[in-house]
């Protein structure tokens, strides 16, 4: 059996890295018709009352988190399709783990709201004229919000969910794992 002469795990993964930029939110969130929330390391759509909020300042640091992921896919790609030389593990070194770290840092970011959504919301309302119950479940499910003031009460639905997005985006992070462990070992002559 021949040495083995290209990283197929860098190369599965650097195209994907390609391509993940431009697919769609990674999760997305809604508390009836009222807010929907939608979120990727590189976008986000916050709708309020079906008006659009947006910061210039985000916008253009996610449009550098986005290519920096195509700059790393891209040289991911070239350090895989050419193993054998001197450059090659640091190519695939410098792209194979950005989107792992962008998948746990969501979940990060996730975890953390939900969890200051849930302790300092409710202690920032203390006993106001409105009485507000929710618990956002941490990164996906559903609940509910309910509210009571004056003997009037409203309930709206709230829905938390990962895309298939997010999903794929995972397991480019595993891929590029692979891919750099797999680049350690041709170099080393462990493999192949």
């Amino acid at each position: 059996m021949g040495a083995l002469k290209v990283n197929p795990a860098g190369l599965a993964a650097g195209a994907l890295m390609l391509l993940l930029p431009f697919l769609g939110p990674w999760w997305r969130a809604s508390l009836g018709e009222m807010v929907e929330v939608q979120l990727s390391p590189f976008t986000y759509r916050v709708s309020i009352l079906g008006e659009s909020l947006s910061s210039r300042l985000a916008d253009y640091l996610l449009f550098g988190v986005r290519l920096s992921v195509v700059l790393g896919g891209a040289l991911l790609l070239a350090g895989s399709l050419f193993p054998n030389r001197w450059w090659s593990r640091r190519l695939v070194r410098f792209g194979a783990m950005k989107v792992l770290w962008l998948v746990v840092s969501l979940v990060c970011l996730l975890v953390l709201a939900a969890a200051v959504l849930n302790r300092v919301v409710p202690s920032m309302l203390g006993e106001k004229s409105a009485n507000v119950h929710f618990s956002i479940p941490y990164l996906s499910g559903s609940s509910a919000v309910e509210i009571s003031a004056e003997g009037m009460e409203a309930r709206a639905p709230m829905d938390l969910s990962f895309t298939w997005i997010f999903w794929l985006a995972a397991a480019v992070g595993a891929l590029g794992v692979i891919a750099r462990v797999v680049a350690g070992r041709m170099k080393s002559g462990k493999l192949g």
